[in-house]
């Protein structure tokens, strides 16, 4: 039977501490010190989070019944600050990817296992790709390589904030 197509019972929410994390089913200490095992947890789809131990999470009870609850919201013990409109994604460790106004920003390297494509210039302390490439492309050796190049890649300061 679906608990979501039965007669609307209400219950109150109630608050609770996770005391054993899982990915599907896991264990919640009530404010009133009731244990309360095998609670499932819904997230928004395309979303999934580890809860960890010790965080807060709001709990519905479905259909009513005080057994049968199912976790739909929870935060942990870090207080996180993000600006007027921000959105941070952040994970237990420490890893954020903060979606700024104009930018997106993160507090650890990004690595991947194939090809980066960007529509605008990359840059990095102190010079971009595009400056370097027309560097490169105006110089060259007199002899076979044998001479320094006639233009040097000398690094500039573009200005670039947060790089």
């Amino acid at each position: 039977m679906n608990p979501f197509k039965q007669a609307a019972v209400v219950r109150q929410a109630i608050v609770g501490v996770i005391k054993r994390t899982g990915n599907q089913a896991l264990q919640v200490l009530g404010l009133s010190g009731e244990l309360i095992d095998d609670v499932p947890l819904y997230q928004q789809a395309g979303f999934a989070s580890w809860l960890p131990k010790d965080a807060e999470v709001i709990m519905f009870p479905m259909s009513g019944k005080a057994r049968n609850f199912v976790i739909v919201g929870s935060r942990d013990a870090v207080a996180i600050e993000v600006l007027d409109g921000e959105t941070l994604v952040y994970n237990q460790h420490g890893v954020e990817l903060r979606l700024c106004k104009d930018k997106v920003k993160t507090n650890v390297d990004i690595y991947t296992d194939g090809d980066i494509h960007a529509a605008g210039d990359i840059y990095d302390r102190t010079s971009s790709m595009q400056l370097m490439r027309q560097t490169y492309n105006q110089h060259n050796h007199s002899a076979e390589g044998t001479s320094p190049p006639s233009v040097l890649m000398i690094p500039i300061d573009l200005g670039v904030d947060d790089v």
